[in-house]
């Protein structure tokens, strides 16, 4: 796969939403950005995820049985909490909220304490 510089990327790794990134990706990794301070650098570049490296139950499984292994904890909890999402776009963040109403749990981020 050819070498792509995206630019005037948004990063959304805190409130300030600078939009002047500049990302390059070869092999569909991001190998540089470029216009970003050292926290949105380390979000990017470390946010990337390896597939290889799901885990059920202690082994290393394929991506079709960790999501199925997921629904399976999140229907069976009793008050399911999804969590998180500071650095979320706001497209999984629909998603999360249409989850969270389907399992019938609670929603929270870090900003609410």
């Amino acid at each position: 796969m050819a070498l792509q510089v995206h630019k005037d990327v948004v990063c959304t790794f805190c409130g300030c939403l600078c939009d002047d990134l500049e990302v390059q990706v070869e092999d569909n990794t991001i190998t540089k950005v470029g216009h970003v301070c050292t926290i949105g650098r380390n979000k990017l570049m470390h946010a990337q995820s390896d597939l290889a490296s799901l885990r059920v139950n202690g082994k290393e499984a394929a991506l079709e049985e960790a999501i199925d292994k997921a629904a399976e904890i999140l229907v069976q909890a009793k008050a399911p909490l999804i969590y998180g999402l500071s650095s979320t776009t706001s497209e999984a963040i629909r998603e999360a909220v249409v989850l969270t109403e389907l399992v019938q749990g609670t929603i929270d981020n870090p900003s609410s304490y």
